[in-house]
């Protein structure tokens, strides 16, 4: 799912310390920096939301 980023994400993501991107999943794998379920994940990692205008969530995030 795409989402449009802005200053109420931002704020929420701090402030509820949101937690999105393959870093902090549990199907992230560290050593090879792929998704262990094999979904494509380039849109999905070093997500700064300061910078960013849409963020990608993953369907298959899982916190870690």
């Amino acid at each position: 799912m795409i989402t449009l980023v802005d200053d109420v994400l931002r704020r929420e993501q701090k402030e509820f310390a949101f937690c999105f991107g393959c870093e902090a999943c549990a199907y992230h794998d560290p050593d090879s920096g792929l998704c262990a379920n094999g979904y494509p994940n380039a849109a999905h990692l070093g997500v700064d939301l300061a910078r960013a205008e849409v963020v990608a969530f993953c369907k298959e995030f899982e916190l870690g």
